[in-house]
């Protein structure tokens, strides 16, 4: 891997946490100072409830289904006959990651069956929160006073966002554990704005930075990836032997 393909993808991540991190402060913001933003339109509760339900399920979706290839940064695919990609997939990797030991802490053991833990806590964490969110906009279910969720969502988030930026310190449990506290604390941040601003463009707006912190959350896993597989100095390492071959196949 060149210089120049290592420092695109680390520019791209240090753009995201910056917005990342000022999408977090301001949010808090909102809470801790609420602004007289209370809006009385009809269809709030089912327009936010049913986005942030629709970004549920598609985290749902991409956990179930996480392309080997795939990047948000690098959207070139292979050309290699299909039939042919899922065979060298299928003999060298384990829940989605390749079978080395550099690996061993990015997998949740369960008897066994192997997952990937990341995958396996944001599918999990995803779920919760779209029944929560049924609840919470379609139930009126309400929940603690704001300034103690958004707290909570805070820790979350900073959590999640922590053991991706750290991963020398995690281990399968916790990049488990790690991903599920930051769907939830995503979740109770939408709750804690959604009670102190009640407005529906406020709402709105941290829908979308929920999706930001999203893609930071998983652009911060592909480059832990990267630098595993760029950094390995084994000369058996399978999942090199299945790189070359699929460059070969193209």
């Amino acid at each position: 891997m060149s210089s120049a393909e290592v420092k695109h993808p680390d520019l791209t991540i240090a753009f995201l946490i910056a917005v990342s991190i000022f999408g977090l402060v301001l949010s808090t913001f909102f809470v801790l100072f609420p602004f007289p933003l209370e809006d009385d339109f009809a269809f709030r509760n089912l327009i936010v409830g049913s986005a942030f339900s629709m970004v549920c399920i598609l985290g749902m979706f991409a956990a179930l289904f996480p392309g080997h290839d795939s990047t948000i940064f690098k959207f070139r695919k292979s050309k290699a006959p299909k039939k042919r990609r899922i065979a060298i997939h299928e003999t060298t990797y384990r829940a989605h990651h390749p079978i080395c030991e550099n690996y061993s802490t990015h997998i949740l053991s369960i008897g066994k069956m192997k997952f990937c833990a990341t995958c396996s806590g944001l599918l999990l964490g995803a779920a919760f929160v779209l029944v929560s969110t049924s609840l919470y906009f379609f139930v009126d279910l309400r929940l603690a006073e704001p300034v103690v969720l958004v707290w909570l969502g805070v820790a979350g988030v900073t959590l999640g966002f922590a053991q991706s930026a750290l991963p020398n310190l995690s281990n399968g449990l916790t990049r488990f554990v790690a991903s599920i506290l930051f769907v939830v604390g995503t979740f109770l941040m939408l709750v804690s704005v959604d009670e102190a601003a009640k407005s529906i463009s406020v709402d709105l707006f941290f829908v979308a930075l929920s999706i930001l912190w999203i893609l930071t959350k998983i652009g911060l896993s592909q480059r832990d990836h990267q630098r595993t597989c760029s950094h390995c100095s084994k000369d058996t390492c399978r999942y090199k032997k299945t790189q070359r071959q699929v460059r070969v196949l193209e």
